[in-house]
């Protein structure tokens, strides 16, 4: 399986933003990932690899590589996985569920994100799992205080 391509940052109107060799971003005119401020934003992300096809067949297969490619655009906008708030995962099948659970566990169990998953078709038959990412950089926790009312 090859290693995700995400390429180095741009700025535009005081964002940055970064691309994957995917013909989608550019057909309909789309960031693979934007940094404004302490926040990243990750687009859908699929398993399609730089040649434009599914990297794997399995659905478990499929989650690493996307998280990967998650993970490579979080580090080309200065973040890292342990920066991630929230997901939202599209599932074709909900049958995918475990395989993709068991995955996503491996990358995200000590980083505990709020996630959504749901059943919807995806852009390309072939494509078993679709992850969207929100991270925010924040330095520490320590000196943050929460009061509920």
């Amino acid at each position: 399986m090859t290693e995700p391509e995400i390429s180095s940052p741009i700025t535009k109107d005081g964002k940055q933003l970064v691309f994957s060799p995917s013909r989608y971003e550019p057909q309909m005119g789309y960031s693979r990932g934007i940094r404004v401020g302490n926040q990243i934003f990750v687009a859908g992300t699929t398993a399609i690899d730089a040649n434009g096809r599914a990297c794997a067949e399995d659905v478990g297969a499929q989650t690493d590589y996307v998280i990967r490619k998650v993970q490579a655009t979080l580090r080309q906008l200065g973040g890292e996985l342990h920066h991630v708030v929230s997901t939202v995962t599209h599932l074709p099948d909900l049958s995918y569920f475990d395989d993709y659970a068991r995955m996503f566990q491996k990358y995200f169990g000590d980083i505990t994100p709020v996630n959504t998953t749901v059943q919807a078709p995806l852009l390309r038959p072939e494509l078993l799992v679709e992850i969207t990412a929100t991270a925010v950089l924040v330095q520490s926790t320590d000196s943050m205080s929460f009061s509920v009312s």
